[in-house]
């Protein structure tokens, strides 16, 4: 996969553990499989470097997949401003995730639903240390002038 489709796939991720409260995969995992050309990745996403964009399913979140990449309004309980803020982040690099990874008026899932992705046992990536493993990722940033190339 080349950079471009791994900073998808990244940012694809960081939303998933923002708004769903997903576990992070481990980043040294995931690059070298995406560099090494895996099609299942750590964390149930599957990729087709071919596609676009390049997150092809969802093994472990398949609702989040259908409202994020296939733009399904109704397959996640999150208001339509937050969900488009949130694809306008993960599929063309623009804006931020919805704050603080959600707005407070959105409607909530209950807890115990199929998608509550953590056990009671299972540590919960905090927001903190999901901001530090984006900006160690790099996730969303490119050098200057990129922006440029694409709007030309």
């Amino acid at each position: 996969m080349d950079e471009d489709q791994r900073r998808l796939v990244y940012r694809y991720l960081i939303a998933r553990v923002g708004l769903r409260k997903a576990n992070l995969p481990s980043l040294a995992t995931l690059d070298h499989e995406m560099k090494h050309g895996y099609q299942l990745l750590t964390g149930g996403v599957s990729v087709d470097r071919t596609a676009s964009p390049p997150i092809t399913a969802d093994d472990q979140d398949p609702d989040f997949f259908a409202a994020v990449v296939r733009g399904n309004n109704g397959a996640i309980d999150l208001n339509l401003d937050d969900l488009e803020q949130t694809r306008r982040f993960v599929l063309y690099d623009q804006g931020s995730l919805p704050p603080p990874f959600g707005r407070s008026d959105a409607p909530r899932r209950k807890v115990g639903d199929p998608l509550d992705m953590a056990s009671q046992h299972e540590r919960l990536s905090s927001e903190l240390e999901t901001r530090m493993a984006a900006q160690e990722a790099r996730w969303g940033t490119h050098g200057p002038g990129t922006l440029d190339a694409y709007r030309s």
